[in-house]
């Protein structure tokens, strides 16, 4: 009579076996919503339901002032339900009336989507536009708010669809010299990446929950500078729920209680985000990520494969690839729909496609909250993309 256990391994080896296994749970590597932690997922199920007890607005203010801290600001910061677009929608709808003077500076999707927002708002946008693996050209920058004045002028930290870092820094000190506001979109840094919102003179800035602050999706965050907040107030015409005088006084001075429903499950969630943040330190933080990133593009490049920057003309020069968005290149003879597909179903690992013009030419993987930064998720993530790209080409 046959053991038990020998009796196991006869089935497993068995030819109507159908192996491997479907896979159990699903690796979210795309670059959001991102895999949280169970600390950060747990912190929802506290008691404190409603608005309108005072143990709500004292987890509130923490967490406005973990933002704070985070974005290395002593801006106002408003915390409304939504997404990180409609947080870019927001602030560009109370700072924007028509005739409005923009620059909108672009090398990618989200740039131009927000010259296009804002010309929906009555702007008047003046696009500088350069090549989407092509870095920001300083003198050109210089030279366009010369020619101005610019009311506005807005800018794409890290632009997701290349994973390429734009010069916040160095366009901050040209903005403020030449006038107007600085807008910067820090969807993919902010959280992860070096950020310095006062130092380097943002004025206007917005991002999410549910990128690099590692917490769930529905909540966006604006930042306003006190210069920002002064301009705003010559601009007429700005009513409503969103309106940011109305939100500021309803959810930071509160001198009535305040007329709207909070996000409250999201702002727990939130706040547990950027305590596991604050508690492993800001700095050493923004050091990790960007060693596991090197070390995951260098695996990549290894296994067969190239990021959109490597063939660019700042290959190489590595304070310009993210370390949140690694925009990866198909292999040749390799589909997006299949590869992802096989994939996702048979390695359990969810990576997400691209936008604009490398839509279905590469794939993005997302570096950006503990889940997506552990080392056997990482390791694992390489070796199943290599599998992947082979079984993908082979079924061609």
């Amino acid at each position: 009579m046959s053991s038990p256990a020998v009796v196991s391994i006869a089935r497993r080896s068995s030819p109507d076996l159908l192996w491997p296994l479907p896979p159990t749970r699903v690796l979210n590597m795309s670059t959001g919503p991102i895999e949280v932690t169970r600390n950060v997922l747990e912190a929802q199920n506290a008691s404190i339901l409603t608005p309108h007890i005072e143990s709500f607005w004292s987890a509130h203010d923490e967490t406005i002032d973990l933002l704070a801290k985070v974005l290395r600001t002593r801006s106002k910061i408003f915390l409304m339900h939504g997404s990180i677009r409609s947080g870019i929608d927001v602030a560009l709808a109370n700072f924007i009336e028509p005739g409005t003077k923009v620059l909108s500076i672009i090398n990618g999707y989200w740039g131009e989507l927000i010259a296009q927002w804002a010309e929906r708002r009555g702007a008047l946008v003046t696009r500088l536009v350069h090549g989407v693996l092509d870095p920001i050209d300083l003198q050109r920058v210089e030279e366009a708010l010369r020619s101005g004045p610019y009311d506005l002028t807005t800018l794409v930290h890290v632009e997701t669809n290349s994973g390429l870092v734009n010069p916040v820094r160095e366009i901050g000190e040209l903005v403020a010299r030449a006038g107007g506001l600085f807008f910067v979109d820090t969807a993919c840094s902010a959280g992860a990446i070096e950020l310095e919102t006062d130092d380097w003179k943002i004025d206007i800035q917005t991002t999410g929950s549910h990128k690099c602050l590692a917490s769930v999706p529905g909540l966006a965050v604006v930042s306003v500078s006190d210069k920002a907040w002064r301009q705003r107030s010559a601009i007429a015409g700005k009513q409503g729920y969103f309106d940011f005088s109305e939100l500021w006084k309803h959810s930071i001075e509160r001198v009535h209680t305040p007329p709207f429903t909070q996000p409250t499950t999201l702002v727990l969630a939130l706040r547990a985000a950027l305590r596991e943040i604050f508690q492993f330190g800001m700095e050493k933080w923004w050091a990790v990520h960007r060693q596991l990133a090197t070390r995951f593009m260098d695996d990549l490049r290894a296994g067969g494969f190239s990021m959109l920057i490597d063939e660019s003309t700042v290959a190489g020069r590595r304070d310009c690839y993210s370390d949140t968005v690694i925009a990866v290149r198909y292999p040749p003879s390799v589909s997006d729909q299949s590869f992802r597909k096989i994939l996702l179903e048979e390695f359990g690992i969810f990576v997400i496609g691209n936008v604009g013009e490398f839509a279905g030419r590469s794939f993005r993987v997302g570096l950006m909250g503990p889940a997506q930064m552990d080392a056997i998720n990482m390791t694992g993530t390489v070796a199943a993309l290599q599998r992947t790209a082979a079984a993908a080409a082979a079924r061609q």
